[in-house]
């Protein structure tokens, strides 16, 4: 083999190197269902296809094929600001899952798990989550309006500054619930057991109370105008507040 035909090989071999490159990118990218407008990477790899199983392979593309998947796991996953509104994970695995800043606007969520789920600032405006397991997940500062929470599991969630207006919150377990400064207006709780729950500063007006039990809950500045409380009477004074927790005396 001559000299000139030794350089000839080397210049396409460095020639092809960004093309087989670029395809080598491609493949993997593409093997990678786009269902978000962004993924960020988290310790489940999802921008790192070689540590991505095939089973949530498969999940991630029944949910961008068909915006559902029942029973799907996504446990542990990473999925901070995307966009899942109007999709379907009944009953699916969620614990601990990231989806801070994601909008899930509509989306249904019945019977999922979602304990330890890291959901700051979402907008889950509409969203169902009757009889869903969110004990301990974190909602701080999310917009939650008219979502559907009857019968869920909230025990020791955080909601500090949430947007709850006009939820419906039956049969819901707060207890030990972090619900400060959170907005309720509007709301029904009726049968809700918030025994132990903060509720510093949360706005309750127009909520309907009737058999929600505080018993031990921190009410310290809430805003009760126009509730219907526990024993469904209509709200009338500060003395009121002070029934609600237990720590007054009912004759006096």
């Amino acid at each position: 083999m001559n000299l000139n035909t030794i350089l000839l090989g080397g210049l396409v071999t460095v020639a092809m190197a960004p093309v087989a490159v670029y395809t080598f990118t491609l493949r993997h990218e593409v093997s990678l269902p786009q269902v978000f407008n962004h993924v960020s990477i988290g310790s489940n790899g999802f921008n790192d296809p070689a540590s991505v199983s095939p089973a949530l392979l498969e999940s991630l593309d029944e949910l961008k094929e068909n915006r559902q998947c029942i029973e799907c796991n996504f446990s542990g996953a990473d999925l901070r600001d995307v966009d899942l509104s109007k999709v379907d994970l009944t009953r699916a695995n969620l614990n601990r899952i990231t989806l801070a800043g994601s909008q899930i606007i509509n989306a249904i969520f019945q019977e999922a798990q979602l304990q330890s789920a890291n959901l700051i600032n979402i907008d889950a405006s509409g969203a169902d989550f009757r009889a869903a397991n969110l004990r301990k997940a974190n909602l701080t500062q999310s917009q939650l309006i008219y979502v559907d929470l009857i019968k869920a599991d909230l025990r020791e969630a955080v909601l500090i500054d949430a947007e709850l207006r006009e939820a419906a919150l039956n049969e819901a377990i707060l207890k030990h619930a972090n619900l400060q400064n959170a907005s309720m207006y509007g709301s029904i709780l009726r049968e809700a057991d918030l025994t132990g729950a903060n509720l510093q500063g949360a706005d309750l007006r127009y909520t309907d109370l009737t058999d929600a039990n505080f018993e031990g809950a921190n009410l310290t500045d809430i805003v009760l105008d126009g509730a219907i409380l526990p024993n469904g009477q209509n709200y009338s004074g500060a003395d009121d507040i002070l029934l609600l927790s237990g720590d007054g005396d009912p004759e006096d």
